[in-house]
């Protein structure tokens, strides 16, 4: 089922890549268009910024994250924890594509913590 929501969410116009990582910085599922990024080597720096994310959060009292977004000039990098001890990982190809991903994002990020509990 993660495969399938992976390709789902990597079916979605502008989305470059995916991947489901471990905390720990392990990928357990990734996905990528051809020629696109191939996130398997950075499930280590995604879990990274996403702690930072979660201790300036507590730093600020502002709550639980709920997505981290880094921009670039080739287009966002998404961050998106799931359930205690997963994240997901989404590339896409401009700031443009943001709204498609994260509409689709709202019916995957279920499926992906019911697969994961």
């Amino acid at each position: 089922m993660l495969q399938e929501v992976l390709s789902e969410l990597q079916a979605v116009r502008g989305v470059l890549g995916s991947a489901l990582v471990a905390e720990d910085g392990f990928v357990i599922e990734s996905t990528h268009s051809e020629g696109g990024a191939d996130l398997d080597f950075l499930g280590g720096s995604a879990s990274t910024a996403l702690a930072s994310a979660r201790a300036l959060s507590q730093e600020l009292g502002r709550g639980e994250v709920e997505e981290v977004m880094v921009e670039y000039p080739e287009g966002p990098l998404l961050l998106v924890p799931l359930t205690q001890g997963y994240l997901l990982v989404v590339l896409l190809d401009s700031m443009q594509s943001l709204g498609r991903a994260r509409f689709q994002l709202k019916k995957s990020i279920p499926r992906l913590k019911e697969a994961l509990s």
